[in-house]
């Protein structure tokens, strides 16, 4: 900050200055000038009137050291500021990264990554202050020039949770207090109880290879041999993924899981895969179901520590749709509905339920494609497993009503499902009514209701028929049927605008 100081002019000629100095109240004596004398004279109240130039000296002298020291100390605190307290975020920090807790992690191939600095926070995500305000644990990067998402996967309670979770599992396994633990020690333990060892086929058929694997188990049961309250367990739920449990859901996720981490140690892989498997199962929907095989996520590029990192798709549906033009918002429409039909088709026995589809959840890239950007709240369920155990109406199929939401009117975003039907029927329309929820409520966000052309509902009279069947309809496969007829129709719009 610039300072101004006023110097008083030494002149030979002091006549406006003592002008200056008659105007004040607190003279009353005349001021005797003789021509030829140097000396000036005056008498106020008994005092002398002092050389003007003299006194300018005398402050300069004590005001240039201070200012001075002031500079020097400014610096100083400046600098012993920045070092105690730092201002932008570093995503190499052990603080940042947890390092110290793994394998109680979330993998660890993109650390050299982190560490040599390739990894770089951009936009507001640069600031430490971030971490005081960003409740969600969510920042941004670039990686390699491509934009990038990092994320903790949890709120900090969330994680502190897991941990203690962890830990009170295993204080009996290890028969330690469990102030003296880690839970980098406390998981080995604790996967350690949920691991037997299966015979795998080698490259000739042979089933000749013994490796470790996960077992289905229920987080929420307590252990026996653990010291901790009762109660305590039964508060960590752990992911979706434990949603309709299966032996072969599980070996399936386990499978990609170590494919993508190549080179580490098998049962490591477990650690981890334990790890999220009780925090949040989105790591392991996006490398198991992986966009560049045609699943609408955004790529997974790695993690370190307990921080993950994904591509960057773009603003979400919220944020985009105030601002597009009838064609994208038909073309969003359609995306949509087929992704609703390609989680209800699956892939190799396995179908995948979104239970949280919102247009926050759902990010439009710079090509117009749609990706969903939470992979949380997503529930795999095993085919085969209802076909073999074949419970109670496992081959009716059901429609879902949206049970629960009649008592919260005030939220038109309400959606509910049955956690019982979708793992034990072999149909179920909850992916078409999560979409069509979205898209034809109340709240028309999309404008496909209340804002299609004449043009439009011209050429195709049933189109706001079958929009209405997509979201209210109540019998089994008439939902299903509306959102194949209403794909077909959007991409012929499509074809001819």
């Amino acid at each position: 900050m610039r300072r101004r100081r006023r110097v008083i002019s030494a002149s030979g000629k002091l006549d406006s200055t003592l002008k200056m100095r008659f105007r004040t109240e607190i003279f009353k004596e005349r001021i005797s000038l003789e021509s030829g004398e140097k000396q000036q004279l005056l008498e106020s109240e008994g005092d002398t009137f002092k050389n003007p130039k003299k006194e300018s000296r005398f402050c300069c002298s004590i005001m240039t050291p201070i200012l001075v020291w002031i500079a020097i100390f400014g610096v100083l605190s400046t600098t012993l500021l920045r070092s105690a307290i730092p201002i932008y975020l570093n995503v190499a920090d052990e603080k940042f990264l947890e390092i110290k807790k793994c394998p109680a992690c979330f993998g660890v191939q993109l650390c050299p990554a982190f560490l040599t600095g390739d990894i770089v926070p951009e936009t507001w995500s640069r600031y430490k202050a971030t971490q005081l305000l960003n409740q969600r644990n969510v920042y941004f990067a670039t990686f390699h020039d491509k934009h990038v998402v990092l994320k903790k996967l949890a709120h900090n309670s969330r994680l502190e949770q897991l941990d203690r979770h962890i830990l009170e599992q295993s204080v009996g396994l290890l028969r330690s207090p469990i102030e003296q633990l880690s839970v980098s020690t406390a998981v080995r333990p604790y996967t350690h109880q949920n691991v037997w060892l299966d015979r795998v086929k080698d490259l000739e058929g042979n089933d000749s290879t013994l490796v470790h694997r996960l077992r289905t188990f229920d987080p929420t049961s307590h252990d026996l041999r653990s010291n901790a309250l009762e109660g305590s367990a039964n508060l960590f739920r752990g992911s979706e993924m434990f949603i309709c449990p299966s032996q072969r859901k599980l070996n399936y996720i386990e499978n990609e899981f170590v494919k993508n981490n190549v080179g580490l140690y098998r049962l490591t892989c477990l650690y981890n895969l334990m790890t999220l498997l009780l925090l949040n199962s989105e790591p392991l929907i996006f490398q198991s179901f992986p966009a560049n095989k045609g699943w609408p996520f955004p790529v997974y590029y790695g993690a370190c520590g307990r921080v993950i990192v994904e591509e960057y798709v773009g603003p979400n549906l919220a944020q985009w749709l105030p601002d597009a033009s009838l064609n994208e918002r038909i073309n969003a429409a359609l995306q949509m509905l087929t992704i609703a039909d390609q989680f209800t088709n699956g892939t190799a026995g396995f179908r995948l339920y979104v239970t949280d589809l919102s247009l926050y959840n759902i990010a439009v890239g710079l090509d117009g494609i749609l990706k969903i950007v939470d992979g949380e709240n997503i529930v795999v369920v095993d085919l085969e497993k209802i076909e073999n155990d074949r419970p109670n109406n496992f081959d009716v199929p059901y429609a879902s009503d949206n049970a629960g939401c009649e008592h919260l009117p005030s939220d038109p975003h309400c959606v509910s499902y049955s956690e019982q039907d979708m793992c034990n029927r072999l149909y179920n329309d909850h992916n078409y009514f999560a979409v069509c929820q979205e898209l034809f409520s109340s709240l028309d966000s999309f404008g496909l209701m209340n804002g299609l052309p004449d043009y439009i509902l011209e050429r195709f009279p049933l189109i706001l028929k079958y929009q209405s069947d997509c979201y209210s309809s109540s019998t089994p496969g008439t939902r299903e049927k509306a959102a194949k007829n209403l794909i077909s129709i959007y991409g012929e719009i499509l074809s001819t605008i």
